[in-house]
């Protein structure tokens, strides 16, 4: 591939990145997680059609890993997530990483 085709195809990775963070369905369903306290499977059935979140599927696998290699500590951001996501963690403790690394 040259350069041309290089850069077309990076421009579009950062626009899809931005367009996920902003707006995608994983960051939709997240907002209504929190608000709402409704599970994954309730909200993929309601705001979904049923479709999958990837965004869940992949922390739970990262838990899994980081677990498995007794590294938990060392990657904090995942592990909140995952206990914010699955363990019923409040959402405001995702600070408490925020904070501890000021």
């Amino acid at each position: 591939i040259n350069a041309e085709y290089m850069g077309f195809f990076e421009s579009c990775g950062v626009a899809d990145l931005i367009t996920t963070c902003y707006g995608g369905r994983n960051r939709k369903c997240a907002a209504a997680f929190v608000e709402s306290g409704k599970s994954w499977e309730i909200l993929e059935k309601e705001m979904l059609g049923g479709q999958k979140l990837q965004g869940t599927l992949t922390a739970k696998e990262v838990y899994e890993v980081l677990r498995r290699r007794n590294l938990l500590a060392e990657f904090p951001l995942f592990t909140l997530i995952y206990r914010i996501s699955f363990e019923g963690l409040p959402a405001r403790r995702m600070f408490d990483v925020a904070n501890a690394k000021l």
